[in-house]
């Protein structure tokens, strides 16, 4: 007797090789979805601190001292003019028209202590009471061809003020400053031919 044959029991059976060929293609499936990238995009790293620099402590800053570098309780210099002012005041206060050749004598003394300022106001003072020979000093302190830095306050030559201050002398009888006033004028009239301005405007008002 023949056994019956069951074709479905059959049929449902799966090849081994079909078998793997399916795991293979679910493994691949499954490989691709994850390697598909996110729409989503992952934030970037934080940056790391910057470290903090170090607290450099400042030296302190010494406290300026008095004028001249003198420390505290001890007397200041006077500024520049302080002692001519004195003088002019010293002088009006013993006698009410002071004697232009002392005041004078009182400004060549500051000259050669080095006292400029004080020395320019006394001649300037004493030029304007009539004394000849402080005027010509002024003129002299401004002429360009006796001009120094190191005896005039002056920041240089200067025509106008040398003109004044000779002129001023020469009226007042002094001989040497009528040499140099028309010496002045030679080398004006020289400067105003080449072309220089301040020697042109002197020339016009030149007497």
């Amino acid at each position: 007797m023949e056994r019956d044959h069951n074709p479905t029991s059959s049929d449902n059976r799966i090849h081994p090789r079909a078998k793997a060929l399916m795991i293979l293609i679910a493994v691949v499936t499954l490989i691709a979805v994850w390697l598909v990238p996110d729409d989503k995009k992952e934030p970037p790293p934080a940056l790391p601190e910057m470290a903090s620099p170090p607290q450099v402590e400042e030296p302190a800053v010494p406290l300026p001292l008095p004028r001249g570098g003198q420390d505290e309780g001890t007397a200041e210099q006077p500024e520049g003019g302080d002692r001519a002012r004195a003088i002019v005041a010293k002088l009006r206060a013993e006698n009410s028209e002071p004697d232009a050749a002392e005041v004078f004598a009182q400004a060549e003394q500051l000259q050669t202590e080095g006292q400029l300022d004080d020395a320019y106001l006394l001649y300037r003072f004493a030029a304007r009471q009539g004394d000849a020979q402080a005027a010509l000093v002024l003129g002299t302190q401004a002429d360009p061809a006796f001009f120094k830095s190191e005896t005039s306050i002056l920041p240089g030559p200067d025509l106008q003020q040398s003109y004044k201050w000779y002129r001023a002398a020469a009226a007042a009888g002094n001989d040497e400053a009528a040499a140099r006033l028309q010496q002045l004028r030679e080398r004006v009239e020289q400067s105003a031919v080449a072309g220089d301005v301040a020697a042109q405007r002197l020339m016009l008002q030149w007497q």
